[in-house]
């Protein structure tokens, strides 16, 4: 990755959260923003390349940050919702649709939606189908935003566990809001196996876990740009949380 596709992403972002951010409906921080810069700031020092992926990307207020952190010859990115098919969604958690996050793509996207691939189905039956498509070149970034049951959290971090790149980041949404609480039921069932991604950040309604083997490193990096964060514990884990 060049000086200039890094100056590229931060001028992306940058106008995405002072316009687009704004305008594409959906539930995500804005202090959020500043996290994935140094998290693609962390990525680009471990030399990690790699598409996106997100589950659940209702309207895309969140993919589209994440997809701005992919060059264009990184491979592709994927965006999986049920979209249209609500008839699946049992928790009724968000109603994506697929006519709105193709134009979030068009209007805001830094790829104009040409390195993204949708798919419109249920994310618990991707774990059961060809993997290839997403392990060919694993994912550097996932975000699990999908159904917020425990089942389907376990389920969705198991699939991300699996094809994620190896030293890749997965975010977990809500994983403290008080209205879905089988999102923390099911992070904690899946940190209670033993699991080879390790939790590293928590706040701003967004669990971050990263594989074991990177996690001092990832770790190292927030602590030292998160002036005043505090180091907590989750299941036996060493995570840090930003500064109140």
């Amino acid at each position: 990755i060049t000086p200039q596709s890094q100056d590229q992403w931060v001028l992306t972002l940058d106008s995405y959260a002072n316009d687009g951010f704004k305008k594409v409906e959906g539930w995500v921080d804005a202090r959020l923003l500043p996290i994935l810069k140094l998290l693609h700031q962390t990525q680009t020092e471990m030399a990690v390349q790699g598409g996106v992926l997100e589950i659940g990307v209702h309207h895309g207020r969140f993919f589209l940050p994440l997809n701005a952190m992919v060059e264009p010859a990184e491979g592709p990115s994927f965006a999986i919702d049920l979209f249209e098919d609500q008839a699946l969604n049992i928790d009724r958690s968000g109603h994506g649709s697929s006519g709105k996050f193709a134009e979030s793509l068009r209007l805001f996207d830094r790829h104009g939606g040409a390195n993204v691939h949708t798919i419109a189905g249920d994310s618990t039956r991707l774990r059961h189908g060809d993997p290839t498509r997403f392990r060919a070149t694993p994912p550097k970034v996932i975000s699990v935003d999908g159904g917020h049951t425990v089942e389907h959290t376990l389920s969705d971090l198991q699939f991300a566990e699996a094809i994620l790149h190896d030293r890749g980041a997965v975010f977990l949404d809500d994983i403290l809001n008080a209205h879905w609480v089988g999102v923390f039921e099911g992070a904690v069932t899946y940190l209670q196996r033993r699991p080879t991604l390790w939790p590293v950040f928590i706040g701003y309604n967004k669990l971050i876990l990263v594989p074991m083997s990177v996690h001092g490193s990832y770790l190292a990096s927030l602590r030292k740009h998160l002036p005043g964060g505090k180091l907590v514990a989750l299941c036996g884990y060493s995570l840090l949380a930003p500064a109140a």
